[in-house]
């Protein structure tokens, strides 16, 4: 599968919700629900030059409204029609024919047959099979674009595992204490090798810099907040006591241009801040920004500014994919991300993906243990000889979030194999 991206001009649309957390910390792992009130269609027709014959492709379809603001993600199957067929055959089109046009951030053209509100943006014309997509994803190296993007590679005693995203949040809202992260990391150190956090409050990095010396692992920091962007590299620093030989990578915000909260300009420019602090501090690394891949195949530039590219891809959220799907989902569409970038060679590792073992069913995603099971093992499979490039969501459950019908009451409930991390069950917060 492909990603198309389809604009719709009516901001009334735009009923995007997100997981909320509690108030008092800075990171929040956001998952959008795409639940915008799109009714699915049997098929898109698109008129493409560069088709010979008539050809019906699956395609993962990014909604837009008119700014290209991400709205909603499904699978559509979308009919390719060369142009001489389409001149015969548009007297009697059995599905709406869509013309191509540039993606921008000027209104596209309306939808031939179709209501007003739904506009089209172009799509991508890379077209491979699910295996391909698994060869692309895994045949690319590193970006020598930048002098930082050499150090992307995790060390080796942990490139052959995957990684996992990390809170340090007790269910209860308050900070983990030190031995409650060393007991966290102690169930989790061995399965992965870059534990993923996201922030600097609750003293996380510190606390989680100890765990990492001790079991081995290597740490992927965040700077969750990019208004304190430099006390937030001070405070990573004093965290991992100069040692940055054991940080993979160092983020810049986590889904900001996705949820609204900073502008692609902004976000540029608090990565380009972080860097310069890092460098001054004696970070090597890579400097990336983090955004979901609707953020970012709309704004490719977040990813062409960045040492990797790195993306949160969730097929839980698109109606049409299911469990044993998640893997041929997250790898088409890093495929069609590649196809945007200024340098095709570039590395793109998946910063977040998985799958909720509780909660509501999204259509043909369906949460359950069997269900998870089923799409983590799609997931790494497609993965198999490119594991550093992939990091799940998430090692624990996050009971500290509130569940909301928006995530289909699943947003606590993502934790690999429906693992509690050890406070919350002596808290008696197991559900």
């Amino acid at each position: 599968m492909r990603s198309t991206l389809l604009s719709l001009s009516l901001l009334s649309l735009l009923g995007l919700s997100a997981g909320q957390p509690r108030h008092q910390h800075q990171h929040l792992h956001r998952h959008r629900a795409n639940r915008a009130p799109i009714a699915k269609r049997e098929k898109i027709t698109v008129t493409d030059s560069k088709y010979s014959t008539t050809t019906e492709v699956p395609e993962v379809v990014v909604y837009v409204d008119q700014n290209n603001n991400p709205i909603r993600t499904t699978t559509e199957t979308v009919v390719y029609v060369p142009a001489s067929v389409e001149m015969y055959e548009a007297s009697t089109p059995t599905t709406p024919t869509t013309e191509i046009s540039p993606l921008s951030t000027k209104a596209a053209p309306v939808v031939e047959s179709e209501p007003s509100s739904y506009q089209a943006a172009s799509p991508t014309t890379q077209q491979t099979s699910s295996s391909q997509h698994v060869s692309s994803a895994d045949s690319y190296p590193t970006s020598s674009k930048s002098a930082s993007s050499s150090a992307a590679s995790p060390s080796s005693s942990s490139g052959a595992l995957h990684g996992v995203a990390y809170s340090p949040y007790k269910g209860n809202g308050e900070c983990k204490t030190a031995d409650e992260v060393d007991a966290d990391f102690a169930l989790i150190a061995k399965d992965y090798g870059v534990i993923r956090l996201y922030g600097v409050d609750c003293d996380q990095v510190a606390t989680a810099y100890a765990a990492a010396k001790k079991y081995g692992n290597k740490l992927f920091l965040g700077i969750f907040d990019i208004n304190s962007i430099e006390d937030g590299v001070s405070t990573m620093a004093t965290g991992v006591q100069n040692d940055w030989d054991i940080v993979d990578t160092v983020s810049v915000g986590n889904e900001l241009v996705n949820d609204g909260g900073a502008t692609v300009d902004q976000s540029i420019s608090a990565l380009s801040q972080t860097r310069s602090l890092l460098r001054s501090a004696g970070y090597e690394g890579p400097v990336v920004i983090v955004d979901t891949f609707v953020a970012i195949l709309a704004h490719p530039e977040l990813c062409d500014e960045s040492d990797y590219c790195a993306v949160n891809v969730h097929p839980f959220f698109d109606p049409n994919t299911g469990p044993d799907g998640a893997g041929s989902f997250v790898t088409s569409t890093i495929s069609n991300i590649r196809s945007k970038l200024s340098d095709s060679s570039k590395r793109i590792v998946v910063t977040e993906t998985g799958w909720p073992w509780q909660g509501e069913a999204n259509g043909e995603a369906v949460p359950g243990m069997d269900q998870q099971s089923t799409a983590l093992s799609s997931i790494k499979k497609a993965y198999a000889s490119n594991a550093s490039n992939l990091i799940l969501f998430t090692a624990f459950n996050d009971m500290w979030k509130k569940a909301e019908a928006a995530t289909f009451m699943a947003e606590q409930y993502w934790g690999m194999g429906g693992q509690y991390s050890p406070c919350d069950e002596e808290d008696g917060l197991v559900a």
